[in-house]
């Protein structure tokens, strides 16, 4: 006969509560397989593996009701469920590690408080909290926690808010930029926007050649942090990788060209050739953000010129929008431009248009 377990030695075994043993019972998590004549839950080994499962997906943060999910899909494979928890199990050992260094350095010191090594439990507990509140103290205590402490939090939270946090900490922190800057290209995808706002937070001017190389990754999230941080940090190095970008729906044109607008007016010379694209939401976007840099600033001569031709040619494309968007640009500029819209009054699609620019001069 099959070996089974009463509810109390289940319960005595584990630690876990009677109480706790019923809500599974009465949600339908854990049933269990038989009863005793005086109506006694009873265990067997296939209960026991289920609630080993249902701990094993607690511990990785999941609630009953999305565990319940996971154990309902036929396909759920314990060992890889295992090889999760052990990960995590792993990485509180390495919390537990850092603690360790942390008293090892404080006993070792010649010069120590206990009021040190109190903080640096202290520190260490709220860092590995189960509640997001707690961490984002931890993260935002002033010299609480070491530069390479908040790092390795930073590796491991997956709170949005407590990243904020860590993130807001770090930019402060002399040596934080250059540790992000030394982790950009290898961190793995979830890290890289992460590292990416730390480096536009503390205003870090050295990673513009590592932001425009992350233009080209091919993780979405990656690319709209390097945008939004290559903004702060306005360098003509990113004007033609940005330009390259326009149209390509990854960005929104929008960010795209406020980015180029900051860089200045060498970032016109880095759209012009985007309007000879044979896309028209590229050659639309050029276009606009073309316009948009003429307002904003003082072109060279030479630069103008070729711009005014570019747009010249736009007010000929064969797509409605573009050729309306061309018009708009041409007014950004002198004499010339308003005499380049008056030769499309006569468009039957465009010459309202071109009519309204002209009595707005």
């Amino acid at each position: 006969m099959e070996r089974t377990w009463r509810i109390g030695e289940v319960a005595d075994r584990t630690g876990l509560s009677r109480r706790t043993l019923r809500h599974y019972d009465d949600l339908g998590l854990l049933v269990p397989s038989a009863r005793s004549w005086s109506d006694y839950r009873l265990y067997d080994a296939a209960d026991l593996l289920r609630l080993l499962q249902i701990q094993n997906l607690k511990a990785l943060g999941l609630s009953l009701s999305e565990i319940a999910e996971a154990l309902s899909d036929s396909t759920l494979d314990a060992t890889a469920t295992l090889r999760g928890h052990l990960e995590v199990l792993t990485e509180r050992i390495a919390v537990e590690q850092r603690l360790a260094d942390r008293l090892r350095a404080l006993a070792d010191a010649a010069d120590r408080s206990w009021d040190e090594v109190l903080e640096a439990i202290a520190m260490t507990r709220l860092s590995s909290h189960a509640n997001p509140v707690a961490r984002l103290r931890a993260a935002l205590i002033p010299d609480g926690r070491s530069t390479e402490e908040l790092f390795s939090a930073l590796e491991i939270e997956d709170d949005p808010g407590v990243q904020e946090g860590l993130v807001w900490a770090l930019a402060g922190r002399p040596g934080a930029a250059t540790m992000a800057r030394s982790q950009l290209t290898t961190a793995e995808p979830r890290l890289r926007p992460l590292l990416i706002r730390l480096l536009r937070k503390a205003a870090d001017r050295d990673a513009v050649p590592l932001l425009v190389d992350l233009l080209d990754d091919a993780d979405p999230a990656t690319v709209l942090a390097a945008v939004a941080a290559l903004r702060q940090l306005p360098d003509p190095r990113a004007a033609a990788p940005l330009a390259g970008l326009l149209g390509g729906g990854v960005v929104t044109d929008a960010d795209l060209s406020d980015a180029l607008v900051d860089i200045g007016p060498d970032a016109a010379a880095a759209v012009l050739p985007r309007l000879d694209s044979a896309s028209a939401d590229v050659r639309l976007a050029a276009v606009e953000t073309l316009g948009a840099i003429a307002a904003t600033h003082q072109l060279e001569p030479e630069t103008a010129s070729t711009s005014l031709a570019g747009l010249d040619r736009a007010a000929d494309d064969p797509v409605l929008a573009v050729r309306r968007a061309a018009l708009v640009a041409l007014a950004e500029f002198d004499a010339d431009g308003y005499a380049r819209i008056a030769a499309r009054q006569t468009d039957a699609e465009v010459g309202n248009l071109a009519q309204r620019l002209l009595q707005l001069r």
